[in-house]
Parts: structure tokens; C-alpha cells; sequence
């Protein structure tokens, strides 16, 4: 049985607390219109991946919810109109940000294309964070492209309850639902699981509490660099209408690896170094905190949709374009080096803890401390060139991103500050798109765009603004 985990929580939470989606998505941009069959197997083979699941919640105090493969999916959408290019942003945009997805009751995920009048064709695929990271998302759909992906819990059961009116609308097929003496003691079974569950969590939260103090205790005592910094606007002054820009960026992935080892770095560091400097750009002068998400996913039988870590680095001089890599560089191995000694920062062994608290008291607990980082550099890492083919047709390049749905600019929380991107490379072009949260900072939606196309011309990287 597979059980909501740590990596989990924090997607759970801002649904529970504020009304939040956290949805990922994958945009392909084609040349032309694929055959529909062939997006058609596309979706069905999504059917068997680990996108397609639902949560269930626990029967018992304190105990985890579960996870299993829904029965159901949702059908394939393609517009019957066409976009103008210029349009492709909004397009992609208003799916982002609209796609009606649910973890209870559907859709967890869902596929949508349109025409281009230029010929081409935009695709994409959203789904809940709360169902999967990046890799894995990324990762399933690549399965879905080149073969037949399989979830490790598609023969688990499942109590499936009617669609959602939104679940419909999207296409589901509803379940045939039969009940029966055998399901009535699955559900006594499920309910002692949770009883049991909920034990063993009361204990994670005691085991966490002490292991919270060991590493705060290591934490104020290391000569390591810690999240300290000069105090900031909270993230709802600088962005009262809760409004982010977008760009995205495609480069020559040989090309960007030769501009980072000219420069002493790797892929990450130009990455990060390119990020920040926008940001500086932008007039933050204060100390930048930098997030980095790291995989930390083991075998490919791994049941969990998310598995992610990750490592802060605390960037309190600029970047100049076009400098020494080399200093950034060794801040991110030593950083690195630490989460692989199991160095975490104190607040993630309280995980355990977060759902056994009321829900408000976990709130002002999280918005008291420093925040999101001032830029996070999510690198998805390297794909095959099959994730950009789909009947016979090759996409120019295929770009991932993020973003949480319903934030309401009248509360004082938001999602994310300053920058955050996400950044891959599927065969030999290198991705990565921006989302600039701070409406002081980027005022107009140019701006971001502007600040990245100078950041990148400053350190010599030849690109391609989509």
C-alpha cells in the first residue's frame, strides 16, 4: 500500500490550507499537426503511468493518505480552431492555469493540443505536483512516447468514487462500481492499515522531533552557510495582484556546456548564474538565497510520484557576466556533498509532524521564517531525443514549467519569490523557462524577457527566445 509521503506534504498543505493546485506542465511546440492517432495512443498510454492516480484519504486519525492507480482517465483534447503564433504563450498560459484537476475524484493530469496558423502545433500535459515531480512527470511521459510506461500500483485496489463534474467535462470515463461482501472487508482492512499507520506516524513525529534538535544543534554550530540574510518585503508586498511574467529560452545544449566550462562552471552553475544575474538586474541588492532541487528517487520500481530534496546556496557577492564560475561551483559541490551525508536543514525532519498539527498552526509556523528562495534552479536533468518525437514529427524543443492555481491576491501568502526555472535537455537542445514572481522587480511583462536576453548575451550564449 503506498501511503502519502514527506516529499508530499507541502503540495497536500497548500491545497488543504489555502486552495492551491500546484500543476506542472510540459509544453512540445511542432512544425506540424501529429497524426491523431498517434496522440491518441499518446493519452492512452499516460492511462498506465504514474500520472494516473487519485488519493485516498485515511480512515483514522493521524494515519497518511493512499495512494492507487485510478481506473479512469481522461480522453485526449484538440481544439477544433487554431492559435496565431504569437499567441502560443497565452494559449499555454490559460491551460496552465485553468486545467480543472483533483487529486480525490479527477483528472490528476490532462492532455490538450491546438493547431498553430503557421502550420505547427503546441501540446501539452498538466498534472497535479501533488501526483508527481518534475522528473517524474517528464520521465512518464517519455515512457509514453517511446512505449507502454507502467505505475508499480495499477494492481492495487481501488474504491472508485463517481467522477467530479470537472472529471467529466474533461473526458473521464466513469467506472462501473460494484459493491460487495469482498469490498466491504477491504474497507475494515484499509481501516485497521490506517489504524496501524496512524501509530507508526505518532511515532515518526516523536523520532523526528529529536532528530529536528540534533540538526538544529549541528546547524548553529558549523561553520556552514546557513539562510540568514538581510530582511526583505514579504512576497505579497512586492506582488499585491499575485501576477507572474513568463520566458522561456531554448539554447544549443553543446554550446551552453562549452559556455560553462569556458568560465570554470558546469551546466547548473551557468544556469544559476544566469538566473541570479537577472534578478540582480532586476535591483535586488541583497543576499540571494538559491534553491536547488535534487532527485532523489532510487529504483525504477520507486511507488512515489514525488521524491525531490534539496540544497540552498547563499549568493552574498554578484555574478558578473561573462566571470569565474569556479566559486559558485564549489559552494553548489559542497552543498551537495552535505545532503549526500544525510545533512538536511532542521525544519525537513519535522515533516511527520505537519500532519498531525492543525492546519492554521502549520501555516503561521511556515509563513514566519525567510521564505521560498530568492531564485530556485530546478534541472530536470537529460532526456532522450525520443521525448521530442511524436508520429514521425520532431518538436523544436520541449519546455517544462510550474505554477500553483488560486492564489487569491487579497490573502497575504503567494507562490514563489523572485525567480524560479525549470530547466532540461532532451536530446541536443538545451530548455529552460522563468517565472518572475516580484511585480515591483518586473513590472512590465517584457521585463523578464529583456533582463534574461542581456544576462545571456552578457556571458556570450547564443539563444532562442520562444
Amino acid at each position: 500500500m503506498a501511503r502519502m509521503q514527506p516529499e508530499d506534504t507541502t503540495y497536500w498543505l497548500v491545497r488543504e490550507a489555502f486552495g492551491w493546485s500546484v500543476v506542472l506542465q510540459i509544453l512540445w511546440r511542432f512544425p506540424a499537426v501529429p497524426p491523431r492517432a498517434d496522440l491518441e495512443t499518446f493519452a492512452e498510454r499516460l492511462r498506465h503511468s504514474v500520472l494516473n492516480r487519485r488519493l485516498i484519504r485515511a480512515r483514522t486519525p493521524f494515519a497518511r493518505h493512499r495512494w492507487v492507480h485510478a481506473d479512469f482517465a481522461p480522453e485526449l483534447l484538440v481544439d477544433q480552431g487554431e492559435i496565431l503564433v504569437d499567441e502560443v504563450e497565452s494559449w499555454s498560459g490559460t491551460e496552465l492555469y485553468s486545467s480543472p484537476l483533483d487529486p480525490e475524484r479527477g483528472p490528476a493530469w490532462r492532455l490538450r493540443g491546438t493547431p498553430i496558423a503557421d502550420g505547427g502545433f503546441v501540446l501539452s500535459l498538466t498534472a497535479l505536483h501533488l501526483i508527481a515531480d518534475g522528473r517524474t512527470m517528464v520521465t512518464a511521459a517519455a515512457a509514453a512516447l517511446t512505449g507502454t510506461p507502467t505505475d508499480p500500483l495499477a494492481h492495487s485496489p481501488v474504491d472508485s468514487p463517481p467522477p467530479s463534474a470537472a472529471a467529466e467535462d474533461a473526458g473521464y470515463r466513469r467506472p462501473v462500481i460494484s459493491w460487495s461482501a469482498d469490498r466491504l472487508v477491504d474497507a475494515v482492512r484499509d481501516t485497521a492499515l490506517d489504524a496501524v499507520d496512524g501509530v507508526g506516524q505518532v511515532a515518526a513525529a516523536g523520532l523526528g522531533i529529536g532528530r529536528a534538535a540534533v540538526a538544529f544543534t549541528r546547524h548553529r554550530g558549523s561553520d556552514a552557510p546557513g539562510d540568514e540574510r538581510p530582511a526583505t518585503p514579504r512576497a505579497h508586498v512586492r506582488s499585491p495582484l499575485a501576477r507572474n511574467s513568463w520566458a522561456t529560452v531554448s539554447v544549443d545544449a553543446a554550446h551552453w556546456e562549452s559556455v560553462a566550462g569556458q568560465h570554470g562552471g558546469t551546466t547548473n552553475t551557468l544556469f544559476i548564474a544566469i538566473l541570479a544575474g537577472a534578478l540582480r538586474a532586476s535591483g535586488y541588492s541583497t543576499a540571494l538565497k538559491v534553491g536547488v532541487p535534487v532527485s532523489r528517487r532510487g529504483q525504477d520500481d520507486d511507488a512515489r510520484g514525488n521524491a525531490t530534496a534539496g540544497v540552498s546556496v547563499l549568493l552574498t557577492e554578484d555574478l558578473p557576466p561573462g566571470g569565474d564560475l569556479g566559486p559558485l561551483r564549489r559552494q553548489c559541490k559542497e552543498a551537495f556533498t552535505r545532503l549526500s551525508a544525510g545533512e538536511r536543514a532542521p525544519h525537513v525532519h519535522l515533516l511527520p509532524l505537519v500532519s498531525l498539527l492543525p492546519t492554521g498552526l502549520v501555516v503561521r509556523a511556515a509563513t514566519a521564517g525567510s521564505g521560498m528562495p530568492d531564485v530556485v534552479a530546478s534541472n530536470l536533468g537529460d532526456f532522450a531525443d525520443e521525448l521530442r518525437c511524436l508520429g514521425g514529427i520532431s518538436a523544436s524543443a520541449v519546455a517544462f514549467r510550474g505554477i500553483a492555481q488560486g492564489v487569491d491576491p487579497a490573502e497575504p501568502y503567494r507562490f514563489g519569490d523572485g525567480v524560479q526555472s525549470w530547466a532540461m535537455r532532451t536530446g541536443d537542445v538545451w530548455t529552460f523557462s522563468v517565472a518572475a514572481f516580484d511585480e515591483q522587480h518586473f513590472p512590465r511583462p517584457d521585463d523578464l524577457r529583456e533582463l534574461l536576453a542581456a544576462e545571456l548575451d552578457g556571458w556570450g550564449v547564443e539563444h532562442r527566445m520562444w
